[in-house]
């Protein structure tokens, strides 16, 4: 755990100096907030300053001396100033205050102190400085060394869908966290909460009561009586980031105006709780925005798209600056967790945070001890190995009191047609949660189902494993946690979410960190959908001492009738990349420019075979395969196996003609959670081919009289990952010319682009000019749109996809 006390550091010196110049700012901007944490720097820049405001002696007890000086920066949106070498005796005071709106901050010995010697954020480019020398203060002072100072902000928006669905609000508990953009919210105890990637500096503020911004986007402060210096906080992210980890906790500083701290001004906190979240998902923070709204106040509900001990996930708005909100329960308006990275696309995935229910969070928050576990575990399992089919009941096992539904004993298919198998895979019945009944069986509703005590005292290697069956379109999520001593937070040992076939699946699971413990216990935890059709099954539950046999081979081939075929990304043609599924389901045909992807749930291991058969009419310019876990471009993921673009990884780039099978270890390159496998026939230039993708197996080491996966391992043990070097995307291959230009010049877009925007900024971020493309060529005149000589970026934007470009006009 990181610990750190900002109230010991008074020296600027220790600030994070970002010396980024506005032209880096732009070009960092231009990329794309997916699976990324969401802050935004403030678009600033430092500058060295000497300004000594000094006491020129004071001879007479009652004596008082007036220094006054003014500070002007011409186009600044914001001023901040640092200070060095302060002497303030008992009673003097140094007051600054705003030319643009008369905001005033005064601060004394105590107080420029716990602002870590600098002052409040000033709007407007000039300030007046006034050092205010007490009587019997002797060589009062202090050194203005160093400014601060608000830049304009070109700003790219990134968030769920096609539309930006956020809108005003005005939360008292939520404040905008500076300079690093982020969010932060106060608890009942007056603590605050953010993301842990958003506490990086001894020099941070947080202002509630945020106004609204310029026209052009650049912000506005509040006044210094709602701006507060962030004091200790609490995060292990600093010494171990990570997702998991991407939480913090802080304090704040009375106000030096006020004396009073966040929680007494603005009367406000959030309830945090550990419980899970219904349907719908809220996130309020100050994220960006175009214009008045960029980094003020606004909020967006989204449903629920999966819940985990660890992670929520949902579909609701965010953009940079998010980073820190609140996730709010929208049935409670309780917190559930802290807001942290962007993954939503205009056709899919989800943003997420950290829950609550992290025990290190949880305590750091110290709103208490960790609610107390209900459901107990009852009995005593200490004879291995155990077997539980649940034939006919659920044996030793309880359902739990404080979940929605409960498991129920069934045989021969679930009611709800197609949701579940046809019959157990052990004995004649097994257990499963029935998803029916809007309101009753879903969305969101959980079901939880608790194991026996297991004594595993003198069980050295326990191991679990069981047989599920999860079919549907709309399965939710199955989980299985542990705990010990009937206490303590459940830990979650095994996670799958979605359709996951409709076959049985074996999972088997290493329960060794619980060896010799004298009292564990399992529970089933299942989060329904969003609609009946997402029935979850279990069977044939064994637990052993000794190792977890591994999952038996998955040798029969993908059967494409199962699965809905979707276009992949925004590089599919919808008009003229075709499918045809042929041979029974066990192939696929794809014609044209065509990147199309079936969703497929699968932990991809260091063990992870793709097998498949190809075979193509023509040479397009990418033809491969690959996993994925979102609807965004990952070129490292795809096997490209032919085609003239250099492009994925190329080490089975090697197809000539006919049929060919291959046999690719995927875990050689990389493993993780996917979620859909993506079928690639990429023919921008032209019509006409096709590409025929049969007979697909995924496995794990080796199938039937398939190459064994240790020996693919051992001929790659000295090869490396042979990744393309060309870009692919409907913004790859843009072209701007003539450029140099000295009149006009063209915008060349590849003409599978439905839309496109481009804004021209100057060289400081200031946006010039903004221009509609359309697909092939555009003729832009820089006369007509004022651009005088000089350099720009070209800041251009399609389908969620952006690109930057210098032009320089002579």
């Amino acid at each position: 755990m990181y610990y750190h006390n900002t109230n010991s550091i008074h020296s600027r010196a220790l600030l994070l100096k970002r010396k980024i110049i506005i032209l880096s700012c732009a070009m960092c901007m231009a990329f794309p907030f997916i699976n990324y944490s969401q802050t935004n720097d403030l678009a600033r820049h430092e500058i060295s300053y000497d300004l000594q405001l000094t006491s020129s002696g004071i001879t007479t007890k009652s004596g008082t001396e007036t220094i006054t000086k003014e500070i002007s920066e011409k186009g600044a949106t914001w001023l901040r100033l640092f200070f060095k070498d302060v002497n303030l005796g008992n009673n003097s005071t140094i007051t600054i205050t705003s030319q643009l709106d008369g905001a005033t901050q005064t601060l004394n010995a105590k107080t420029i102190s716990e602002w870590n010697n600098s002052s409040a954020y000033f709007n407007g480019d000039a300030v007046t400085v006034t050092l205010n020398v007490a009587s019997n203060d002797k060589s009062i002072g202090v050194h203005i060394s160093e400014l601060s100072i608000g830049d304009i902000d070109p700003l790219i928006k990134s968030q769920c869908g096609s539309n930006d669905d956020r809108v005003d609000s005005s939360d008292a508990a939520i404040g905008r966290m500076v300079p690093v953009g982020c969010t932060g919210w106060i608890i009942t105890n007056g603590k605050l909460v953010t993301a842990g990637h958003c506490v990086v500096s001894s020099a941070e503020l947080i202002e509630f009561n945020v106004p609204k911004s310029n026209s052009n986007g650049s912000i506005v402060h509040p006044g210094p009586e709602d701006q507060y210096p962030i004091g200790n906080f609490v995060s292990p992210y600093p010494n171990s980031p990570s997702q998991a980890n991407d939480w913090a906790v802080f304090e704040a500083s009375a106000n030096s105006q006020t004396g009073q701290t966040p929680i007494q001004a603005q009367g406000k906190s959030f309830n945090v709780v550990q419980s899970v979240p219904g349907s719908n998902i809220t996130i309020t923070g100050f994220g960006t925005d175009t214009g008045i709204d960029n980094q003020t106040q606004q909020i967006h509900t989204g449903p629920l798209s999966s819940v985990t001990n660890t992670f929520v996930r949902y579909r609701a708005d965010t953009t940079p600056g998010n980073s820190g909100s609140p996730i709010i329960d929208s049935a409670t308006g309780n917190a559930v967790g802290v807001h942290a990275y962007g993954g939503c696309s205009t056709s899919g995935g989800s943003n997420s945070g950290e829950r609550a229910t992290i025990t290190a969070f949880w305590d750091a928050m110290g709103l208490g001890a960790t609610p107390p576990p209900t459901d107990e575990c009852l009995g005593d399992i200490n004879s291995f190995p155990y077997e539980e089919s649940f034939e006919g009941s659920i044996g030793a096992w309880s359902q739990s009191t404080g979940d929605d539904l409960n498991w129920t004993v069934d045989s021969n298919g679930t009611p709800s047609t197609g949701t579940g198998p046809s019959s157990a895979i052990d004995g004649s019945s097994y257990i499963y949660v029935e998803a029916s009944v809007d309101g009753v069986g879903f969305p969101t509703k959980q079901a939880i189902l608790n194991s026996p005590c297991l004594d595993f005292s003198t069980v050295q290697s326990p191991s679990l494993s069981f047989q599920y069956h999860m079919t549907g379109n709309a399965v939710g999520t199955l989980s299985v946690e542990a705990r010990t001593n009937n206490s303590g937070n459940w830990v979650s040992i095994f996670n799958r979410s979605g359709d996951q076939g409709t076959d049985w699946n074996l999972a088997s699971i290493d329960l060794s960190s619980y060896a010799s413990n004298g009292s564990v216990q399992l529970r089933l935890n299942v989060v329904t959908g969003s609609s009946w059709q997402g029935d979850i099954v279990i069977d044939d539950l064994n637990i052993t001492n000794g190792s977890t046999p591994p999952p038996p081979p998955t040798c029969e081939a993908l059967n494409f009738n199962d699965f809905v075929i979707s276009p992949f990304s925004n590089q599919d043609s919808n008009t003229s990349g075709n499918f045809v599924i042929g041979n029974g389901g066990a192939s696929i045909s794809l014609t044209n420019n065509a990147w199309k992807f079936i969703s497929l749930d699968y932990s991809v291991t260091s063990s992870t075979v793709v097998e498949f058969d190809f075979s193509s009419t023509s040479q397009g310019e990418i033809h491969g395969i690959g996993f994925e876990d979102d609807n965004t471009l990952t070129s490292s993921r795809y096997f490209k196996v032919h085609g003239t673009q250099d492009y994925g990884v190329t080490n089975y780039d090697n197809y000539s003609n006919g049929t060919t099978t291959y046999v690719i270890p995927v875990g050689n390159f990389y493993t993780g959670d996917m979620d859909r496998l993506v079928f690639i026939n990429d023919n921008d230039s032209g019509s006409g081919n096709t590409t025929v993708i049969s007979n697909v197996k995924i496995y794990e080491g080796s199938c039937d009289e398939s190459v064994a996966t240790e020996s693919l391992m051992a001929s790659l043990e000295s090869v490396e990952p042979k990744l393309g070097k060309e870009p692919e995307g409907i913004l790859a291959d843009l072209k701007i010319a003539p450029n140099p230009t000295s009149g006009s010049f063209t915008i060349s877009l590849n003409a599978n682009v439905k839309r496109a925007n481009a804004a021209i900024f100057s060289i400081l971020g200031q946006k010039q000019a903004q221009v509609e493309l359309q697909p092939g060529v555009n003729s832009i005149s820089t006369k007509k749109l004022l651009l005088a000589k000089g350099i720009y970026l070209i800041n251009i934007e399609s389908d969620g996809e952006t690109t930057t470009k210098k032009l320089i006009i002579k």
